[in-house]
C-alpha cells in the first residue's frame, strides 16, 4: 500500500519532541530499523563522520539525565551520537533528524537532547569513547507518556505564518 504525498507530508509535519516516556521497552527489531534509517543519512562527501552508542542500561541513562540530557533518563533507549570532528556538527544534526523520523515511523516518541558540561567527558570515559571524539548529542526514544503530554500547558508560541517564515527571491 503506497502513501499519497499528503500522507507523507502529514507524517513529516506531525513529528514532535517527546520529553517524557513510559516504562514500556522498545523492541530490538525497532531499534535496529531506526539505526538502519540513521545509517543511510546523508553526509558531506559521504564521509559518514559518526557512530552511535545504543544505551539501554537504566543507570547510564540516569547519568545522562543528571548531565543535562533529562529525557534520556526515562527513555527506553538513548542513542549517543559520536562524531569524528567538530566539523561534523551539521551532519550530526542530519543523522539525529533521521533517527527521530525512524522512531516516528514506528509510532514511538523521541527528542534530541544534549549532555552538558563535565558530563561530556564523564560520558565518554564511562562508555569508552576516545577523547578526540565529539559525543554529547543524544536521541532519546521510547513510548510517549500521553498523560504527561496532556498535562503540559498549551504551546505559547504557534508556528510562524508562511509569510513570516519564507521569503521569495529576496529577503
Amino acid at each position: 500500500m503506497s502513501q499519497t504525498n499528503d500522507e507523507r507530508l502529514r507524517f513529516l509535519r506531525r513529528l514532535r519532541a517527546t520529553k517524557k516516556f513510559t516504562a514500556q521497552p522498545v523492541g530490538q527489531d525497532a531499534i535496529e530499523e531506526i539505526l538502519e534509517v540513521g545509517r543511510w543519512s546523508g553526509s558531506g562527501s559521504n564521509k559518514q563522520p559518526w557512530e552511535v552508542v545504543v544505551v539501554r542500561d537504566p543507570e547510564i541513562k540516569a547519568k545522562f539525565g543528571e548531565w543535562g540530557a533529562q529525557p534520556a533518563a526515562t527513555a527506553a533507549v538513548a542513542l549517543l551520537i559520536v562524531s569524528t570532528s567538530e566539523g561534523a556538527a551539521f551532519d550530526e544534526g542530519r543523522l539525529a533528524e533521521r533517527l527521530l523520523l525512524g522512531a516516528a515511523a514506528h509510532g514511538l516518541g523521541s527528542t534530541v537532547c544534549t549532555i552538558k558540561g563535565e558530563g561530556i567527558n564523564a560520558a565518554k570515559q564511562l562508555l569508552g569513547i576516545p577523547e578526540e571524539r565529539r559525543a554529547f548529542t543524544v536521541v532519546a526514544i521510547g513510548h510517549a507518556d500521553v498523560e504527561a503530554r496532556r498535562a503540559r500547558p498549551p504551546v505559547a508560541q504557534p508556528r510562524k505564518p508562511m509569510d513570516q517564515f519564507a521569503h521569495w527571491d529576496r529577503y
